[in-house]
């Protein structure tokens, strides 16, 4: 008998409304135990504000979101405790040395993996003597990740949660957020503007622009399918390509087969030109 798993998360139209403007628009999207989800878009195109909603920090205008099973207005104490967060700029524990603030932290988390901690206070390079206070950014951000993820959180939000790491440490981290989403069954959405990370371990793709979730599927597919195309004069295309931008005759595209058009000149690309070719 096949067992059907529940979503972690899910936003089901979402809109959030503020006074001048939308953040999000009907933004639905479901995240499943295992998924890496890298979110991608522009600054001001949402991707925060989506986050800060799957979390309960801020209501949503209208649309349905649930978390660990619970609407997410009315989280339990005990879904609480499975869920890790790095904003984009943690934090507090000012006044506190490493020590103390892990110390304080754990003792939230009955969960807590001290092996990981100590593994990633090496990786990091951090001595638990010094004053959270004096840490470089760099250095906040780390302590900020061992702090929602030495627990094993069953679902994990990072808002930008590598952008001040050197790319060592950065490479690293990313390798072992897709190992932990594997052995613990958890599902990761993080939003990244460093491209190559997303390529190297998201599992999916979520692309917004301007409030809207334009693209959400599998990295594979996504290189398989959208693709650029150049049309010649007069081409038209078939239904079942779904155009995301068009300039002249160069075509962006989803749920492009070559096999079918194999007269028409379509282009594969990396995330960067994905990227580009999205907001030209």
């Amino acid at each position: 008998m096949d067992i059907k798993l529940e979503p972690l998360l899910e936003l089901c139209d979402v809109t959030k409304q503020f006074v001048d403007k939308t953040a999000i628009s009907k933004l639905s999207i479901q995240l499943y135990p295992g998924m890496v989800v890298g979110l991608l878009g522009q600054n001001g195109a949402g991707k925060s504000t989506l986050m800060r909603c799957a979390l309960g920090i801020i209501e949503p205008s209208s649309g349905k979101i649930t978390t660990l099973g619970e609407p997410v207005q009315q989280l339990s104490s005990e879904a609480k405790t499975q869920i890790g967060y790095v904003p984009q700029q943690p934090f507090g524990y000012e006044g506190f040395s490493i020590s103390r603030a892990l110390e304080l932290h754990r003792s939230f988390y009955p969960e807590w993996d001290k092996e990981l901690e100590r593994e990633w206070l090496q990786r990091f390079d951090l001595d638990t003597k010094q004053q959270v206070q004096r840490l470089s950014v760099g250095q906040r951000q780390s302590l900020a990740l061992i702090m929602a993820m030495a627990y094993r959180p069953k679902l994990l939000i990072l808002d930008e949660p590598v952008a001040s790491l050197d790319p060592i440490a950065r490479r690293a981290f990313m390798s072992d957020l897709f190992e932990l989403a594997i052995e613990s069954g958890s599902a990761v959405l993080f939003s990244s503007h460093i491209t190559s990370d997303l390529e190297r371990v998201a599992s999916h793709l979520a692309l917004m622009r301007e409030g809207e979730l334009v693209l959400f599927k599998e990295m594979d597919s996504v290189r398989e399918e959208v693709k650029l195309l150049t049309l010649a004069d007069g081409e038209v295309l078939e239904a079942d390509i779904r155009v995301l931008n068009r300039l002249g005759n160069k075509v962006l595209v989803d749920n492009f087969c070559a096999a079918q058009y194999p007269d028409i000149k379509s282009e594969s690309m990396n995330l960067e030109q994905l990227f580009m070719a999205l907001h030209q």
